[in-house]
């Protein structure tokens, strides 16, 4: 199979534009969420890769029980691109054409998520001054998560998109122990 992120591109971007012309880009993040889990869940995977080795009778048998578990929860809307990935063959890139939709709309939106790892918890004020100057810095809301992880030591490490910023002090020893060892 070619490319998966390749394959998900026209279908995630033809999700992106539809949605945001019809100003529903929320309620198409969560349908995309919605067919994400049902094409993961175990027993799925398995029968869409069966697919391949049966008629059209089979397919469409199967698109029909992907919907019966959707029902309810994807709209008409849809439910068209789940008839339309399956009648291509298409359905097991549904989690990259979820992942592609929802790049489409951070960047519509200039939003990003940042995830900032600690070795001990911020408190609210380094929250809303790392939040600031991230936003400064990529030009963006930024939506913030902390975790917290004892081994490193000091400093912080921030993930944003596809910046990553290491600061800590763990990372600092493993640069100088290197140095010293060239």
């Amino acid at each position: 199979m070619s490319d998966p992120q390749s394959i998900a591109y026209p279908y995630a971007k033809a999700a992106f534009d539809y949605a945001r012309d019809a100003s529903q880009l929320a309620a198409w993040e969560k349908m995309l969420v919605v067919m994400k889990e049902v094409v993961e869940a175990p027993a799925v995977a398995s029968q869409i890769e069966a697919l391949d080795m049966q008629g059209p009778d089979a397919h469409e048998a199967f698109t029909l029980s992907f919907l019966a578990i959707c029902d309810g929860l994807i709209d008409e809307h849809g439910q068209n691109l789940v008839k339309l990935m399956a009648e291509n063959g298409r359905l097991e890139v549904l989690p990259q054409v979820a992942e592609l939709y929802q790049t489409f709309k951070s960047d519509f939106e200039r939003t990003v998520e940042a995830c900032v790892t600690t070795a001990e918890p911020l408190d609210e004020q380094q929250k809303a001054s790392l939040s600031q100057a991230l936003e400064r810095k990529l030009n963006r809301t930024v939506a913030l998560t902390c975790q917290i992880d004892p081994s490193l030591v000091g400093g912080m490490k921030i993930t944003a998109g596809e910046l990553v910023i290491d600061g800590s002090l763990k990372s600092a020893i493993h640069r100088l122990a290197s140095r010293l060892e060239a």
